[in-house]
């Protein structure tokens, strides 16, 4: 934290105005922020995923043998996997990406 820290001649630091703490903001605060966003997308999309899952079983089951909704129905849950597969890829690029910089954007890794 010295690297940031304003020093005047004569060897003294500049305080920070009473009421906010010195260790305030810096790349801690961000990778929290952006921690706790990617988290949440990814929870999300692990929830929208399953959705989709139940969506595309159950338009299958009610297709009723007819071709195209049962193509449908694949489609729907090819895409929901494929998602879920990029949603991890993501994850997984964003733990490579912090560990090179040594940074952690997530509080699981």
């Amino acid at each position: 934290m010295n690297y940031l820290a304003l020093t005047l001649p004569g060897g003294q630091s500049l305080a920070p105005p009473k009421g906010i703490a010195a260790d305030t903001g810096g790349i801690a605060a961000v990778s929290k922020i952006i921690g706790n966003a990617l988290t949440i997308l990814l929870i999300a999309a692990v929830i929208l995923t399953l959705v989709y899952l139940l969506l595309g079983g159950l338009a299958w089951i009610q297709s009723g043998g007819d071709k195209q909704k049962v193509a449908q129905a694949r489609s729907r849950l090819t895409y929901a996997i494929v998602g879920l597969v990029v949603a991890l890829a993501s994850f997984l690029i964003i733990n490579v990406i912090g560990f090179v910089f040594h940074v952690n954007l997530l509080p699981i890794g």
